[in-house]
């Protein structure tokens, strides 16, 4: 078997599970009957796991002209799609120019609202896949997801470290820590005022990217009592970080749209207890009271915080019980087992065209609205084009990269940017 992977790159989140799921296939009895081959259609800004990926004996193809691509599709029993909202696969997909094919969709966008995929793309894969269970709710789907409930499932791309956490032992005081993008569009914009809501005497290490003229540490700087944080830099090793916390202090932004939340699925498997915020994506995982916390506003969080700063012991049982549910539910194996079987139900099926050009739109306006998050005061649905806020990455300055991915289009000139 011959399955194709087709994405931007193969960098963060995509690139980190690809990297683990290939690495994991290397001592399966099938590994020597199922090819995977990676086309990737920018090259690589940094080529961690890309070398990881090739080390595991996958080929990777960076940037193959079209008549290189559309050989590849050809010669693949299977293509898996790995979907997020980036100009260079929208654009290839929208083009319309890929030979017969069995198709699959890796969703790596998690959550319930819009930007997730366009329910015109979904009808048009053989299966759809999603990281989180949460994504099956989303209504844009609703009606797919009726019509086709066995084209649609979920394999999650988070997964935990792969040795069992060492021993744990109840501190005195209780170690808290976040560890991620310091920015508000992952973080919760409340994270450092329910910190300073919290009675107990605490102390909050944050590891990750610190601009110290951005927003977190201008919003830090401005708290009641900011001596309760420290800004720790870079985390070098992530597991020694996570594995000496007792609370994985996590709440994050309700319009992060997240996928398997790595940081988070691989603290609960070091043994740190999470807190998180309400969010679908992470409510998957979290199960309040058992395996971690989970609140729904700034006064819960602070109150949460309190609890488990006065019960190291509680943390610790609580603590085992989340390593133990990773374990199970978020290795490698678990998500090789899901994809093998439903890449055995795709070669059930014949390879078919697909008019992407029609689901998509072929213009570069069309593109654009399709990953704007929805006006908040607009009546359009999931898919509507009508929506004026650009996605996180167009905010955050990257509208020149998009436009250079794209055909020419006089269409972007009309936008209306804020």
């Amino acid at each position: 078997m011959n399955i194709l992977h087709i994405a931007p790159h193969l960098g963060g989140g995509v690139g980190k599970a690809h990297a683990a799921l290939a690495e994991a296939a290397l001592g399966l009895a099938d590994a020597g009957t199922v090819r995977h081959w990676f086309a990737l259609l920018e090259p690589p800004r940094d080529t961690h796991f890309v070398d990881r990926v090739r080390a595991a004996g996958y080929p990777v193809s960076i940037a193959p002209d079209p008549g290189e691509l559309a050989g590849l599709v050809a010669g693949a029993d299977i293509v898996q799609v790995e979907w997020w909202n980036h100009p260079r696969l929208y654009a290839l997909l929208a083009a319309n120019v890929l030979p017969a094919m069995r198709l699959a969709l890796w969703v790596h966008i998690s959550g319930l609202a819009p930007p997730l995929i366009p329910a015109r793309l979904a009808a048009l894969a053989d299966k759809v896949l999603f990281t989180s269970p949460c994504s099956l709710k989303a209504d844009n789907l609703a009606a797919a997801l009726a019509a086709r409930p066995q084209a649609f499932g979920v394999v999650n791309s988070g997964f935990g470290f792969d040795a069992p956490p060492r021993p744990r032992h109840a501190a005195p005081k209780v170690r808290i820590g976040y560890l991620g993008t310091l920015d508000f569009i992952k973080l919760h914009p409340g994270f450092f005022d329910m910190v300073d809501a919290v009675m107990e005497d605490i102390q909050v290490s944050l590891w990750g990217t610190l601009d110290p003229a951005g927003e977190v540490a201008a919003r830090a700087a401005a708290m009641r009592h900011p001596e309760r944080v420290r800004f720790e830099g870079y985390a070098s090793d992530p597991r020694a970080v996570l594995g000496a916390l007792d609370l994985f202090l996590y709440p994050l932004n309700p319009q992060h749209y997240g996928t398997g939340e790595n940081a988070l699925v691989e603290a609960m498997s070091a043994g740190a207890v999470p807190l998180v915020w309400d969010n679908p994506a992470e409510m998957a995982i979290v199960s309040h009271d058992r395996n971690g916390f989970v609140a729904n506003s700034i006064e819960a969080g602070a109150a949460l915080i309190e609890r488990a700063a006065c019960n190291p012991r509680r943390l610790l049982r609580m603590g085992a019980v989340g390593a133990q549910d990773m374990a199970r539910t978020h290795a490698p194996a678990a998500s090789l087992n899901l994809l093998a079987r439903h890449y055995a139900e795709l070669m059930e099926q014949p390879p078919r065209h697909r008019d992407f050009a029609s689901a998509l739109g072929t213009d570069g306006r069309a593109w654009f609205l399709s990953t704007l998050r929805p006006h908040a005061d607009g009546p359009e649905g999931a898919d509507a084009a009508g929506a004026r806020f650009f996605c996180a990455r167009a905010a955050k300055g990257s509208l020149g990269h998009f436009r250079s991915c794209l055909p020419d289009d006089p269409s972007l000139n009309a936008l209306d940017v804020e």
